[in-house]
């Protein structure tokens, strides 16, 4: 779960327990998403950025420490995020009307898309995509139009 403050909170469910809180935010934390295989954790801000945490391990060796990549380039707040089934891909939403495609591997923004206003919402589309791309995904938004997209890389 996230907080306003920018904080991350994951709990171990099977023991009830707090098991780490990232900080690595400076504003509200809008959005998170899992990688299929729940190694990496991607959070969407109000301070523009989303920031990549691999909750494997830290650099100080122990589990959950936090970010290894933070994407920047939007230029109001991020409100949605998702990470593609491969793991190779994110999307990201904003307040800037604008929608970004990123490659998670070369941690570079690989296509913007201007949209008519806020996008609140972004999803990967939940059908397995076509063996060597990455799929679609749907947008949400100010306007109230659902949009499917095909995702960079899918031809």
């Amino acid at each position: 779960m996230s907080s306003e403050a920018g904080q991350i909170y994951i709990f171990d469910l099977a023991s009830n327990s707090l098991q780490t809180t990232y900080s690595s935010h400076a504003m509200a934390v809008r959005s998170l998403a899992w990688s299929e295989d729940s190694n990496l954790l991607l959070s969407a801000s109000e301070d523009k950025r989303l920031i990549l945490h691999d909750v494997r391990v830290s650099p100080s060796g122990k589990p959950g420490s936090g970010a290894v990549a933070t994407f920047s380039g939007h230029s109001s707040w991020v409100l949605s995020t998702d990470i593609s089934l491969d793991g190779r891909l994110a999307v990201s939403g904003s307040a800037d009307k604008t929608m970004k495609v990123w490659d998670i591997g070369a941690r570079a923004a690989v296509s913007t898309v201007q949209d008519n206003g806020e996008v609140w919402s972004v999803s990967w589309r939940p059908k397995p995509p076509a063996h060597g791309t990455a799929g679609a995904f749907v947008s949400g938004g100010e306007d109230g139009v659902v949009r499917w997209w095909r995702s960079a890389g899918a031809g």
